[in-house]
């Protein structure tokens, strides 16, 4: 079976980064995650990290660079996630489709119960901050 594709955005801002929580009827209830979605058939990733952005918080964005791919096994199905580094353009973050959401210190992002596949991710982001924080010495 081929895995899913998944989007996900890295929007910074203010020296944080934006969570959406899953909500309770979602599968994976209530763990955080970086928003953004599944893939319709034929839609470019980049079209889907903004629709997926405009469904669940209102907002609109501009995707820049690619900052990750992860491949990663559920027990129910396997995902293939590509992270965008994305811009937060306009609107106000409404939980349209999602529980909760939070702007976060890359520091603290192992605080939260994140999806095992947004971990590699938030890692990632730790590291980052951390070798900023050196070369500011």
């Amino acid at each position: 079976m081929s895995p899913l594709l998944v989007t996900a955005a890295i929007i910074q801002q203010n020296g944080k980064i934006l969570l959406t929580q899953r909500r309770p009827d979602a599968p994976y209830p209530d763990y955080w995650e970086f928003p953004g979605g599944k893939l319709e058939p034929d839609e470019d990733p980049r079209d889907c990290i903004v629709r997926e952005l405009r469904e669940e918080l209102g907002i609109t964005i501009e995707v820049r660079d690619i900052f990750d791919v992860i491949y990663y096994r559920y027990p129910e199905r396997t995902v293939l996630v590509m992270a965008y580094r994305c811009d937060w353009c306009s609107g106000d973050i409404v939980d349209l489709e999602v529980a909760a959401h939070a702007w976060v210190p890359a520091g603290d992002l192992a605080a939260y119960r994140l999806l095992p596949a947004d971990l590699p991710l938030a890692a990632r982001l730790i590291r980052e901050e951390d070798n900023a924080d050196l070369a500011r010495l």
